[in-house]
């Protein structure tokens, strides 16, 4: 009889686990059809649902050895997950800093999104950004790198030079490179931009990014990288936090994919 009540008891009891679905769910639903700019994070808090939902079932049946065990896996996975988060998250902040002081031969500035012919919000911080360092640099190469992409009327590079000498920069000085897909290819086709332009393999390049984006572009880059953060309004928190989560995991797919 006792056993009988406390199962009922656990049964009725408040289901944590499904409300914290619920919310995860709710949420995921709202970023991913009406503000698609957070969709990871909506892809994520829909997984976060079925963690709960699965841990709310299991929980009931903790009496029997398997949902026991079980229980105990999805806890190490949930503390290991995040504990290696909190790693990359450290490193990511820790780099998304700007270098004023060291001397440099070259500015690169890495793309991102164009609305038709006009820079992305995150784009347009990346050109604000390169604009402030390059004003006390004037015979310094200016590198833009980015390819054309879907809904993007011209590439990356063309929209980002476009945007640099509207607004008075010379344009003998910018080289554009209209090829690169991905941070990789950005790193590597703005090397060999410069080498062919005369700046010598091993000399430090100031390199312009979100400043949730430095750390992956500094492990591409290599050491002679001195890096120029790009920060998003402070209206953009949410944007920005996402921004933020989603370099973890693409970090993590870059030490170990």
């Amino acid at each position: 009889m006792k056993r009988t009540c406390g199962y009922r008891g656990r049964r009725h009891a408040v289901p944590l686990g499904l409300l914290l679905a619920a919310l995860c769910a709710l949420l995921a639903l709202a970023f991913l059809f009406f503000y698609t700019p957070m969709r990871f994070s909506g892809c994520l808090l829909l997984c976060a649902a079925v963690y709960f939902v699965l841990w709310h079932f299991l929980w009931l049946r903790r009496e029997h050895r398997l949902a026991r065990a079980v229980l105990v896996i999805l806890a190490a996975l949930l503390i290991g997950g995040l504990a290696v988060f909190t790693v990359l998250e450290a490193q990511i902040v820790g780099y998304g800093r700007t270098d004023r002081e060291s001397p440099v031969s070259a500015v690169v500035v890495l793309g991102a999104g164009v609305n038709g012919t006009k820079p992305s919000l995150a784009l347009q911080s990346r050109l604000e950004a390169a604009l402030d360092y390059v004003s006390d640099r004037p015979e310094v190469p200016i590198v833009v790198t980015g390819s054309q992409g879907p809904g993007e009327d011209i590439s990356e590079g063309r929209c980002m030079a476009d945007w640099l000498i509207a607004r008075g920069v010379d344009e003998g000085r910018i080289l554009v490179e209209e090829q690169a897909d991905n941070t990789e290819e950005n790193v590597a086709y703005a090397k060999a931009l410069l080498v062919r332009h005369g700046v010598d393999a091993g000399d430090a390049v100031a390199v312009v990014s979100a400043d949730y984006h430095l750390y992956r572009a500094h492990r591409y880059w290599g050491e002679d990288m001195v890096p120029v953060a790009a920060h998003m309004p402070a209206a953009y928190w949410p944007l920005t936090a996402n921004y933020y989560i989603r370099e973890a995991f693409a970090v993590a797919k870059q030490n170990w994919l």
